[in-house]
């Protein structure tokens, strides 16, 4: 993560950030009307807004595991971000208690941190951050309160059973300029190439509550993206990691 690091913290900050770019960068259908617009998309950020915390997986249709992070929701949020695939390669992010914390099975389980409010993680002095500024510019509510507001159209698919879950399917035609223009400047979201119009497969529970968000650019369905959504209000415990060591 710093400016000047020793190789292994240079192969974290590569490895991380291509897993979680490389999930969401490249990032149906049976339809009759909704209601119109941004209404089922209303409702479900109702649902969110009563929720306390959830468990987030973010990668491609391909491979939808690619990042698993567990989350609080609301001002004094905390979260543990881990990356899938080869357990030898793992990548652990925490922000607890004011404080990012990197470390894992990549590097050893040789935690580092910095303060959440440190400008570095902002590129001061030409400071490496690698993905933690996107990690920590995920806001579950502000992020789909974005997505409501660029909302053109919606048609109702059905239903379909996802996780176990049984879920009302929707397709989302979104404007993504207005997207990308509600959301942080480092959102995870921005780091795709989009056409300016979009469909979305939006799947919710029976409290309208999110439980797949999936997109694909039109014509080259390798390059999608997919956000999962589980454990919705289970209560989520970050532990600060031992032995960390402050990055100089």
């Amino acid at each position: 993560m710093p400016r000047t690091a020793p190789s292994g913290r240079r192969m974290l900050v590569t490895a991380l950030t291509a897993t979680l770019l490389a999930a969401l960068s490249a990032c149906s259908d049976d339809a009759g009307d909704d209601s119109g617009g941004a209404g089922v998309v209303t409702q479900m950020n109702e649902a969110i807004a009563d929720q306390t915390a959830v468990r987030l997986t973010l990668g491609t249709k391909q491979t939808p595991d690619d990042i698993t992070i567990n989350t609080t929701l609301g001002a004094d949020r905390s979260f543990r971000a881990v990356t899938g695939g080869d357990p030898t390669q793992r990548i652990d992010v925490r922000l607890v208690d004011d404080r990012v914390y990197v470390g894992g099975e990549l590097v050893g389980n040789q935690w580092t941190y910095v303060a959440v409010d440190d400008p570095r993680l902002s590129g001061e002095g030409g400071f490496d951050a690698g993905i933690v500024p996107p990690l920590l510019d995920i806001d579950v509510v502000e992020d789909n309160q974005a997505l409501a507001d660029a909302v053109t159209g919606t048609e109702s698919a059905g239903t379909e059973t996802i996780d176990g879950v049984e879920t009302d399917h929707h397709v989302l035609t979104v404007d993504t300029r207005d997207w990308f223009k509600s959301l942080p400047e480092g959102s995870i979201y921005r780091q795709m190439d989009l056409p300016d119009t979009i469909e979305m497969d939006l799947y919710v529970d029976a409290d309208s509550l999110p439980v797949r968000l999936a997109y694909e650019v039109p014509d080259n369905p390798e390059q999608s993206a997919q956000v999962g959504y589980s454990r919705w209000g289970t209560p989520v415990e970050v532990a600060v990691p031992p032995r960390a060591t402050p990055v100089e």
